[in-house]
């Protein structure tokens, strides 16, 4: 989603929250369901018995560990630990070895689990260690040292075995937390979230724009007066971000599953075709230096990026209750649709749709190799729930009454249709090789929705094959206080059917997941420039088992 720059000033931090909200990341619970996994290839870092073993000594003049933990991609009897070594704690040159513990208990008094893992210089000092051998649907907690340093202590758990069913996943999901335009209350709730299994983030986990871009006189400013494009800028942009203590709180609660949209990198890009048309070589590099560097800063179970391309795509089973597909709809899709804005007020994002184009089979979301990827996936998942992991919206929006073709946004799955209407046919639910249950997660637009899935969302004789639940943003707006826009949204639910609810409060959706039932509910920030504001439940919806519809319960 593209967004329109507006000025603002720096307002402090509320540092009487950092504490609590680390604290509570940190606390004991007991998992609440049973497990199974799937993998990808894995980074360097490897177990070993407990006690832990003693690395060479180091010297570091100040506390490395000041951007925080994490921990990710969590499988049946395993977790990828993560954390990032401060460059300004005084740290020797060269690769640095650092220790990690895993217990079954927030003291850190029972060890299970201990290793080594190498920081390297070339990355950034960043740790990904996978912690092996761990029990099936169990939590656990963790924490790295280096010198005479300990990191806090996360609290992370591994997923169900398969052939089981968990009788309940509980899960948060969320995307777009830009720096400028709010705080992230949403977080400090989600930490609130004493029996939370995992959270999904969608992707735009940083912004890459100069400083000063999204005014307003209750934000904060970057600071930093450049749009990232070199390895040291996103790094920096990164470190900044990483620095909010409430973000901190969030990693260090549960275990993150991350895909990436398009801030990551620039934004709108789309494939190797950047939003200013910039030399393809040229912007190619710039993608693998931003691949990098969101790989240093995210704890994923993939080996570093070697250049700029890099498949992220990848699935997590938990039992056989639910199987996350996670995707990438930004490194393998063609270009969007360039033709004359509708309105001028939205710029070329709003087209009336190029059908040629649009189900021609050059007009890629996926990629053919993801593609087919998905659609084996999903053929041979035994979950209950087949979830797609993914960026931008799928449920269609025609943004102009009787509009045929549609006027749509065409950065969504409305710019690339005939790929849509195939992936529906072949995954949807009732499709010889289809979901039992096929729910898609959804990030990007800065705002909260609720839709059906059809092969073609403009067709109401077609049959609903899913469910799309679209979470707000964390921070980033919809383009707030513009009348217009608003008006425009108004018009757009009156006539998409396929459209059950729409909100453009900041925040979050928690999901609670049983064999029988699917409960989302939607968390609103009162106040997005108030890191202390309350965050209470604006509308409840679920799906049952068997039953391809969405009904509001709250």
């Amino acid at each position: 989603m593209s967004e329109t720059p507006r000025p603002f000033t720096r307002r402090g931090f509320l540092a009487a929250s950092v504490a609590a909200a680390v604290a509570a990341a940190c606390g004991d619970d007991s998992s609440s369901s049973e497990a199974a996994p799937t993998a990808a290839p894995s980074p360097t870092g490897e177990a070993t018995a407990a006690p832990s073993p003693t690395p060479a000594p180091v010297e570091i003049g100040a506390d490395p560990f000041t951007l925080g933990v994490g921990s990710g991609d969590p499988l049946d009897d395993s977790v990828i630990l993560w954390t990032r070594l401060d460059p300004t704690a005084g740290l020797p040159d060269g690769d640095i070895d650092v220790t990690w513990d895993i217990a079954t208990d927030a003291d850190m008094t029972a060890i299970v689990s201990s290793g080594t893992a190498t920081a390297l210089a070339a990355l950034g000092h960043s740790v990904h260690a996978d912690a092996t051998g761990l029990d099936p649907d169990t939590v656990y907690h963790y924490r790295f040292s280096l010198g005479d340093y300990e990191s806090t202590v996360g609290r992370t758990r591994t997923f169900a075995s398969t052939g089981t069913v968990p009788e309940r996943f509980r899960f948060a999901f969320s995307s777009c937390q830009n720096w400028e335009q709010g705080y992230y209350a949403a977080y400090r709730d989600l930490v609130e979230q004493d029996d939370l299994d995992a959270f999904v983030f969608l992707g735009d986990y940083i912004y890459e724009y100069a400083s000063g871009g999204y005014a307003d006189p209750r934000g904060r400013l970057t600071g930093q007066d450049f749009e990232c494009e070199t390895v040291e800028q996103y790094r920096e942009r990164y470190a900044l971000y990483r620095t909010d203590p409430l973000l901190q709180a969030a990693h260090a609660k549960v275990p993150w599953i991350i895909t990436w949209d398009d801030h990551e990198v620039e934004n709108d890009y789309a494939g190797a075709s950047s939003e200013n048309d910039d030399d393809a070589a040229a912007f190619l590099e710039r993608r693998a230096r931003a691949y990098q560097v969101w790989y240093e800063f995210t704890p994923v179970r993939l080996n570093p990026p070697t250049g700029p391309d890099y498949p992220i795509y990848r699935a997590f089973s938990h039992g056989d209750l639910l199987r996350f597909h996670v995707l990438d709809t930004r490194q393998y899709r063609a270009d969007q649709q360039r033709s004359e804005p509708f309105l001028a007020t939205l710029g070329p994002a709003v087209q009336v749709r190029d059908d040629t184009l649009q189900f021609s089979d050059e007009q890629t979301m996926l990629g053919s190799e993801q593609y087919e990827w998905l659609v084996s996936g999903v053929a041979e998942s035994t979950a209950v729930w087949d979830v797609l992991a993914q960026q931008v919206f799928m449920f269609g929006g025609n943004a102009l009454p009787g509009g045929d073709p549609p006027v749509v946004v065409v950065d969504t799955w409305d710019g690339y249709a005939g790929e849509r209407q195939r992936l529906l046919d072949a995954i949807g639910v009732g499709a010889d090789g289809g979901a039992d249950n096929l729910v898609v997660l959804t990030g990007d637009f800065h705002s909260a929705a609720v839709g059906v899935l059809r092969a073609d969302p403009f067709d109401p004789a077609l049959p609903v094959v899913g469910v799309e639940f679209m979470a707000s943003s964390i921070s980033s707006s919809f383009f707030d206080g513009d009348a217009g826009v608003a008006g425009l949204v108004d018009a757009a639910l009156s006539v998409n059917p396929q459209l059950r609810y729409f909100d453009t409060r900041r925040g979050y959706t928690l999901c609670d997941v049983t064999p029988e039932r699917w409960e989302a509910t939607y968390r609103g920030v009162v106040d997005e420039f108030d890191e202390t504001s309350a965050v209470e439940t604006i509308s409840t919806w679920s799906v049952s088992a068997g039953v391809p519809e969405v009904e509001q319960t709250g």
